[in-house]
């Protein structure tokens, strides 16, 4: 929790400088070479949390979000190029991480074959399974959603 956690700013600022401010640099650093290219693609890394805030990780998730909007607008702004804007937005994959805080995830080879699925469709969104659904949910259901895994994980922040 932000009003209890013992991490000062320079922890935060890094996970900032990791997952917001590296992606915009390198897009805005290798946009002007790409275009100049007969085909390019960016691809973005978001996260199913830039749709569902996760109330235990509200930096991680805020940092997503914002990479979701400037992918978003980033896909806009060079359409008239041949650079391709994709954004993947993991949800949780199992990992040694998410074991250790007990957290259920994905299948890591599972989710692999699926965004390679998804780029083969020609997605330029792409999810996996319960991201799926949280690219296109409403206010509402985002609302419901972050209360059931508020609920389900708040003893990890008490």
């Amino acid at each position: 929790m932000l009003t209890s956690d013992s991490k000062d700013w320079r922890y935060f600022s890094k996970e900032i400088t990791t997952n917001l401010e590296a992606p915009i640099q390198l897009s805005m650093l290798f946009a002007p070479f790409f275009a100049t290219r007969e085909e390019a693609t960016i691809i973005n890394v978001t996260s199913g949390l830039a749709f569902t805030p996760f109330v235990i990780a509200p930096i991680y998730s805020a940092t997503k979000a914002a990479l979701h909007s400037f992918t978003l607008s980033l896909r806009h702004q060079l359409s008239n190029t041949s650079i391709e804007v994709i954004e993947v937005a993991p949800p949780a994959v199992k990992t040694d991480f998410l074991d250790g805080a007990g957290l259920p995830g994905e299948p890591l080879d599972a989710f692999a074959d699926g965004i390679f699925k998804g780029l083969e469709e020609g997605k330029k969104e792409i999810g996996y399974g319960t991201s799926v659904n949280r690219l296109r949910m409403s206010r509402d259901e985002i609302d419901d959603y972050v209360e059931k895994m508020y609920q389900a994980t708040k003893n990890l922040i008490e």
